[in-house]
């Protein structure tokens, strides 16, 4: 057995791998980037080597950098766990020749699956029923737009490298093919490295079917039953079931015995997902995984196997002491990813600061690395945590679920609980067996109705901004204070004396990553009287013609939420400043405003004549695609930008002229800087 493993990845997965080697008694230590030096899981492992700067690329994808991290501390194994250098064949064989293990397949088989036309060459060897579409892929946009004209529409295009549903484009016309072709080949070389792109029909309503496998190395392969990962977004997953929901009759048996089938063709080595599309009673295959999966967890909880000590083991030559007959499949559970990402755009990921996080106890089971105070970077994986609940029926791990979610709260970037509530709310998934058009099909009913509060954003913006204690250091917008004009306390009875009392502006928009509303208000402060001993501090704000009453008794506790009152209507709510912004949160549902110091004069901008182009994400630009003056049309695509290996398209509001482009390509940019300004000409007649 190994003596010590570096642990070769970050956050809740390096943290997970380390409670299993720490109770095999194998010594650990892992690897950190500069943005990562007070992360969660360096504090819990201990023992860690600075890898380089934030960037993945420059850090934990440097195989150089990582190996030698490995020698430094005295490896002899590394665990990648997955993402970052999990199915890199060129890390496995950098390891080999230093002596040291890689926890995971060969490199030859790591080279096999990982390029998706060679995998698929695999598969077809073995006896496996794959998709429709050539097994080769191709670098030459022509040619890929031959093959798709050959297949018929709708097709798929997938990164030939790619995994977790980056590169992939749905192509229903040939009118957007060009775009789509362009994309995924930029995606894929961005992302892994390589541009080529493979082509296959795309198969509707499908259902995502995974096995997962267990190989010793020398042709020994076992399966560990199935799991649904049907619910998805952006072609990733966000929910995973185990076992699968109902298949049809022999489909279950015949899937099994396919994966074990292709692990046997490879002699494959310790843990691998094989990944199908089922439609209908067909199914076909997608991909393998050559690594530890993100929801290796629901598998354990059926099993109960830890399947991180099996990935070991095997990878150790210990051989797999379990016979197929001893992999027993008891009860069902169900794992949900809680990301920073925004739901209501798209799924857009998100960063800031988590200003709030508590997350539920047993019987859930949590995995997660980041706490309250933490920041999400735009440099990795937006996820928060997964919870997981395990139980005798799927109905109980549902309601468990629910519990979970009702127990978790969560303040800072734009996130997916309340999303993941309505998901487990809605019979299209309780009730019914879903497929991976389930989530885009339920979207409209998956968006919750705002609680009331929300619609008071501004005016409880304006009300605490005002309220701020001036001697609250980093919490307040010190730089707001010397340019509030037009203000002066009441009398301690609340009188208030004339309007403006006090003018600030409030943004509620697409500038606060927070709320979808895109508005500006001219906000009017003044003290209003209290009710005897039931608020602390009572505001009137006057917006328009409309003045709200806003209240607030803050806790005892500073961890727990203060009580607001709107108008007489309370609510438990948590906020706070960051910079120039305010947000505001019950914990499951979030707001946001930006506060900016205003005379009544400076209300009402440009008249709407102009509208800014914002960059919804810290990122890198990839194309400029208009210049100053330069007409453009509603939705044309001006600007294009990664983050977290995404491709983010950044249209025109609407029609006009372009007008102060002031990005090019290779630019980084902030989250919420105005790249550009779409000019709209005046209608004719008025100035």
């Amino acid at each position: 057995m190994f003596r010590k493993i570096l642990i070769a990845n970050r956050g809740e997965i390096a943290c997970r791998i380390a409670r299993t080697c720490e109770r095999m008694g194998i010594a650990i230590a892992t690897v950190h980037s500069d943005a990562d030096r007070d992360a969660m899981h360096v504090g819990r492992i201990g023992e860690s080597v600075a890898i380089g700067p934030a960037p993945a690329r420059q850090s934990y994808l440097d195989v150089d950098r990582v190996v030698l991290a490995a020698e430094r501390v005295g490896a002899d194994a590394v665990h990648p766990g997955y993402g970052f250098l999990s199915e890199n064949a060129e890390f496995a064989e950098a390891l080999h020749a230093r002596g040291i293990a890689f926890i995971g397949p060969s490199p030859d088989v790591l080279r096999g699956f990982g390029d998706k036309a060679q995998a698929k060459r695999l598969a077809l060897a073995a006896g496996v029923p794959v998709i429709p579409g050539p097994a080769q892929a191709s670098r030459d946009p022509a040619r890929i737009a031959a093959l798709a004209g050959e297949i018929g529409y709708p097709v798929m295009l997938k990164a030939a490298a790619g995994g977790g549903g980056k590169g992939i484009r749905v192509v229903r016309a040939h009118q957007t093919l060009a775009d789509h072709i362009g994309a995924a080949m930029r995606e894929g070389l961005n992302a892994f490295g390589d541009d080529a792109v493979l082509v296959e029909k795309h198969l509707a309503d499908g259902r995502h079917v995974e096995v997962q496998i267990l190989g010793d190395g020398a042709g020994k392969v076992i399966h560990l039953w199935d799991r649904e990962c049907s619910l998805q977004r952006r072609h990733q997953k966000v929910v995973e079931e185990a076992p699968a929901l109902p298949l049809p009759d022999s489909m279950r048996s015949r899937m099994l015995e396919a994966a074990v089938a292709l692990g046997r063709h490879v002699r494959y080595r310790a843990l691998g997902t094989v990944e199908f599309l089922v439609t209908g009673d067909v199914f076909h295959f997608l991909e393998v995984n050559p690594r530890l999966q993100v929801e290796h967890p629901v598998t354990e909880a059926v099993t109960g196997l830890d399947l991180v000590e099996l990935q070991i083991r095997a990878a150790a030559g210990a051989g797999i002491a379990l016979s197929q007959a001893e992999v027993r499949c008891e009860g069902h559970a169900i794992e949900a990813r809680l990301y920073a990402e925004d739901p209501d755009a798209g799924f857009m990921p998100s960063t800031g600061r988590l200003h709030r996080l508590h997350l539920p106890g047993a019987p859930a089971r949590v995995e997660t690395a980041v706490r309250a105070g933490d920041a999400i970077t735009p440099h990795y994986d937006p996820m928060i945590a997964k919870l997981i609940t395990a139980a005798r029926s799927r109905a109980e791990a549902i309601a468990s679920m629910r519990t979970a979610l009702a127990a978790t709260r969560l303040a800072g970037p734009a996130n997916n609980l309340a999303f993941l509530d309505a998901l487990f709310r809605s019979p299209a998934v309780v009730d019914a067996t879903p497929d991976t058009t389930t989530i885009d099909a339920l979207l409209p009913e998956l968006t919750p109705a705002p609680p009331a509060w929300r619609r008071h954003v501004a005016a409880v913006a304006a009300a605490l901004t005002f309220g701020i204690d001036r001697r609250a250091g980093a919490d307040a917008p010190a730089s707001a204070w010397p340019a509030f004009t037009h203000w002066r306390l009441g009398e301690n009875t609340g009188h208030l004396p004339s309007w403006p009392h006090f003018s600030i502006r409030v943004d509620i928009g697409p500038t606060t990553g927070m709320d979808p509303a895109a508005s500006e208000v001219l906000a009017t402060v003044g003290t209003a009287p209290a009710p005897d001993g039931a608020i602390s501090m009572s505001y009137r704000v006057r917006i328009g013609d409309t003045v709200t009453e806003v209240g607030l008794e803050p806790a005892s506790d500073p961890a727990s939420p203060d009580r607001i009152t709107i108008d007489g209507v309370g609510a438990c709510l948590w906020h706070g400043f960051a910079g120039d912004r305010f947000w505001l949160s019950d914990g499951h549902v979030q707001a946001g405003a930006r506060i900016r110091p205003a005379l009544h004069s400076q209300a009402g901008g440009d008249g709407g004549k102009g509208s800014e182009v914002l960059a919804p994400l810290t990122g890198k630009v990839l194309e400029v695609r208009v210049t100053d003056g330069e007409p453009v049309n509603e939705h044309q695509v001006l600007i294009v930008i990664e983050s977290m290996k995404m491709e983010l398209r950044i249209a025109a509001p609407s029609e006009g002229v372009a007008r102060g482009v002031s990005v090019a390509v290779g630019d980084m940019v902030e989250r919420g800087a105005v790249l550009a300004r779409v000019e709209v000409a005046s209608e004719p007649g008025k100035q």
